[in-house]
């Protein structure tokens, strides 16, 4: 026979360890605030209930299975109450991690006002007058309109009355049962006593379903996972308990059928419905957790206090905002381009919290975004005129796409000032991306997201350095060069910007170190903030953009104080910096030959020794690839020393991003690995890296820190 005791010791508590062990880098103030609320409520709403069916000979425990009892219920018994909680929440957090959103929402199409104000970009407009132009611009109020018109917000959490009146009627069938009056005459044949426990059931945890059903709670094909599979657990252990006599439930208080031999229907309803409370109380919980995030006047971060975090969530439980739907569109589409632009962050991504993963993937769909308009600015659906277009064409189509970011990052910055957010408040931003030519909804989209989230999580200023890395790539030629002797008569050195190894660190910075800035800031804003604006905690003097050279390590010495923390946040963000510029080495030492194809080279000038080196990188024959060992070898070598200065640091950010950080990290570093084990060679196609290689490196990071 197994005591009480003993079934947690063996079947309750070693799976609450193992999943533990398994999501514990995740484990922030979110978290917790489920395990202590989910476990004070259970023992407050079931204490009493409990007592009642143990005093009435619903079930009972031999002496000798139990430690002691409070009143009528053992003490194993208040050990549950916590400990199914636990249990129930750490499954359902790890089978519902994957999702960017913790709820489902159906917005299939990319919204109406994602489309340009007018079919004309100010690039197709160049040969007319100001005069006309003005004209152009005075002429696009009605469209305006038309696009303030079309803006709509979706209500995510919505009232469920007819469901929750469902749950209410199991509530009042039960009430009926208990009273020992019955609805239907068809089950009153001695089966009064032997609906005790049943009707006791539905009386106790009913209600409580029907009201965050009506709330809006529900849950999504995960969701229903987490349940099969924690209901199905807490079958067998209840099996196993009844088999060995650790309790038992009375013949008389139930109908005598049974799911399989050992378990009483009444069991198996009990634990369903139990788990079924506990995900959808969790699932309610992650989504409050996201219209935080997603909402412009509420706090991204909520509270450390565990009564105030409570009181906000439940203030948007009971009045819940609407979410602009261009933020929802948005978040779909910057996943798929996530899964097409970058499996080493594809798989990283996976390393961090559901909010910090949001503001992550906004980020990085606007960068992947804006990176592609520089790079083709012309789209092959064009006239004929631009499916082969000139130096000149391509250079001025670029500076005038990156022009046109730079203003919407301005006019983004300027959003911070105006929350709570107003609706329509994109049209100066739209106004902007308007002059973009060929831009596409998708990502019109991107930047609709971008200005919606960004500005109140971290300062612009990051954002406009990596402004500074496109500005550097456009000094490289604007088509690759066809010949040799083509690249002699341009004076190919005068086109390529990076000469020295202080011109590759401060590209790198900005390029690279610029974003893991802006990543500390999200992290402190999503993880560790106590405002609804956490930008204005960060007190940066605006030399950011203009700040001076690079530093003998390679990072500038930008000034970033914080009124919290200023200088220990300063040194932070100083070492991540260093940590971005290590990666971007990483990846210059991957792209060599695949960067020279079009005409590009990172690679200091002052590292080669003579021009046909140049030449060899710039114009490496497939048939016999041009050896990149030196170069690949001193940059990879650059790069580890970046990253030991700077991986220490890790362990000052906040603790649910450390792991995705690492993970980042080790999964950039498997591509140096596979270089050096190529002996520093890399082809036009670069290096690949293993799926299976990747993700074991990853979770050895998030796991071990190693």
């Amino acid at each position: 026979m197994f005591t009480y005791i003993q079934i947690h010791l063996y079947f309750i508590i070693p799976p609450i360890i193992l999943l533990g062990l398994i999501y514990h880098p995740l484990i922030g103030r979110r978290e917790i605030l489920k395990f202590l609320w989910l476990g004070f409520m259970a023992t407050v709403w079931t204490t009493p209930w409990d007592n009642y069916i143990l005093s009435q000979g619903g079930w009972s425990y031999p002496p000798n299975s139990i430690i002691g009892k409070i009143y009528h219920v053992p003490i194993e018994e208040h050990m549950f109450f916590i400990l199914q909680p636990i249990l129930v929440i750490l499954l359902h957090s790890i089978f519902t991690h994957g999702r960017l959103l913790s709820f489902d929402v159906d917005v299939d199409q990319i919204p109406n006002d994602t489309k340009p104000l007018s079919e004309k970009s100010e690039i197709d407009r160049k040969g007319e007058g100001q005069e006309d132009q003005s004209t152009e611009k005075t002429q696009l109020s009605p469209l305006w309109s038309e696009r303030h018109e079309e803006h709509t917000l979706i209500q995510t959490l919505p009232r469920r009355p007819i469901p929750s009146l469902l749950w209410m009627i199991s509530s009042l069938i039960g009430l009926r049962l208990v009273q020992q009056t019955n609805l239907y005459n068809t089950i009153d044949y001695g089966m009064k006593q032997h609906m005790f426990y049943l009707s006791w059931i539905l009386v106790w945890i009913t209600p409580v379903i029907s009201f965050l059903t009506y709330l809006g709670a529900r849950c999504t094909w995960r969701d229903w996972l987490s349940i099969c599979v924690g209901s199905g657990w807490l079958w067998i252990v209840d099996t196993i308990a009844l088999r060995s006599r650790s309790w038992s439930i009375s013949e008389g208080s139930t109908l005598g059928v049974e799911l399989w031999k050992g378990l009483p229907i009444e069991e198996a309803i009990f634990f369903f419905l139990t788990t079924y409370l506990i995900v959808l109380s969790s699932s309610l919980i992650s989504h409050l957790h996201t219209l935080l995030l997603l909402t412009p006047d509420l706090p991204p971060c909520p509270p450390f206090n565990p009564v105030a975090h409570i009181k906000l969530l439940a203030r948007v439980a009971f009045t819940p905002p609407k979410i602009d739907r261009r933020i929802l569109v948005g978040l779909k589409e910057a996943e798929k381009t996530l899964k097409k632009g970058s499996k080493s962050f594809e798989v990283a991504k996976l390393a961090f919290g559901r909010e910090m993963r949001i503001g992550l993937v906004v980020i990085y769909a606007w960068c992947r975004v804006t990176d592609n308009l520089i790079d083709e600015p012309f789209s092959v659906n064009t006239g004929s005129d631009q499916n082969d277009p000139s130096s000149t064409s391509l250079d001025e189509a670029r500076h005038k796409i990156l022009k046109s970011i730079r203003s919407h990052l301005q006019l983004t910055n300027q959003l911070q000032t105006r929350y709570p957010a107003q609706p329509y408040s994109l049209q100066e931003v739209d106004q902007e991306l308007d002059d973009i030519p060929n831009l596409t909804p998708e990502d019109r989209s991107a930047f609709h997201l971008f200005s919606l989230i960004i500005p109140r999580l971290t300062p612009i200023d990051p954002f406009l350095e990596l402004c500074d890395g496109y500005s550097t790539d456009l000094k490289f030629p604007s088509k690759p060069l066809s010949t040799i002797s083509q690249a002699h008569e341009d004076k190919l050195t005068d086109h390529l910007p990076i000469k020295t190894r202080e011109d590759l660190m401060e590209y790198a910075d900005n390029v690279a170190g610029s974003i893991a800035g802006a990543i500390c800031h999200l992290s402190w804003s999503i993880l560790d903030s106590n405002t609804t604006l956490p930008v204005k905690e960060y007190d940066r003097v605006r030399t950011t953009h203009k700040g001076p050279g690079p530093s003998q390590d390679g990072s500038k010495e930008r000034s970033n104080q914080c009124s919290d923390g200023g200088d220990s946040r300063n040194e932070i963000i100083r070492s991540a910096r260093l940590m971005g510029c290590s990666l971007q080495l990483v990846n210059i030492s991957r792209d060599i030959i695949k960067d020279g194809l079009i005409s590009r080279l990172y690679i200091p000038i002052s590292w080669f020794q003579t021009p046909s080196e140049i030449i060899k990188i710039l114009f490496s024959p497939p048939s016999q690839p041009t050896s990149t060992k030196s170069y690949t070898e001193r940059l990879l070598d650059l790069a580890d020393s970046l990253r030991d200065q700077s991986l220490s640091s890790i362990e000052a950010l906040p603790r649910t991003t450390r792991g995705g950080v690492r993970t980042m990290v080790v999964s950039y570093y498997e591509i140096a690995n596979a270089i050096r084990k190529n002996e520093g060679e890399v082809d036009e196609y670069g290096i690949k890296v293993g799926k299976w290689r990747r993700i074991g490196r990853a979770a050895r990071a998030m796991w071990l820190g190693a």
